[in-house]
């Protein structure tokens, strides 16, 4: 049956893929399929549902926000893996598009709640790409998180020191170093 659902997610790769724009009214009817099957429990499935994913966002047929809208319920899945898929989908789509393509501040109370979850996995990608959004946007979601979440003591004090790392090694893209209020912070 795998194969099955593994055959069916690189079709429809090859679908977006081949029909670029023209695969946007199909979208309806395969995106919340595709967000199921991240949290497939098969490592071949989670990564073909991914990529068919990356392809309609590659080909234009959903912008990055419109993605992060639809896969935001992901976050407080009852599936463990799920969560951790929405994560490393979200650090994936940042690292493609940017911070400018997405308005963050409205998933960090559900990334700042896996940071207490109960699958260690999902805590620590939770806690990586807290870090990864950093890299992005800087100083603005460290003084969000002191300020506006409830991050947990010992966390904060974790991410802060990866912070401290990033910004000391020159890691923070252009965006992270400028003092402009981008979509992040959601004014």
């Amino acid at each position: 049956m795998s194969h099955v659902v593994q055959n069916g997610l690189e079709i429809l790769t090859y679908l977006a893929d081949r029909m670029g724009h023209d695969f946007k009214p199909y979208i309806s009817t395969v995106i919340q399929p595709m967000i199921d099957r991240l949290g497939d429990s098969k490592d071949a499935t989670r990564e073909k549902a991914h990529l068919v994913l990356l392809k309609i966002l590659e080909k234009g047929c959903l912008t990055p926000q419109q993605l992060l809208d639809r896969f935001r319920p992901a976050f407080t899945h009852k599936n463990a893996k799920l969560r951790e898929e929405a994560l490393v989908l979200l650090t994936t789509t940042l690292n493609e598009h940017g911070a400018d393509e997405m308005a963050l501040s409205g998933v960090i109370p559900s990334i700042v709640k896996l940071l207490s979850d109960p699958s260690e996995k999902v805590r620590e990608t939770a806690l990586n790409t807290l870090t990864d959004m950093y890299r992005h946007v800087g100083e603005r979601l460290r003084v969000d998180l002191q300020r506006k979440h409830n991050v947990p003591q010992a966390k904060l004090l974790l991410l802060i020191k990866k912070f401290d790392q990033l910004k000391a090694s020159g890691d923070l893209l252009p965006l992270a170093m400028s003092s402009d209020e981008n979509k992040f912070c959601g004014e």
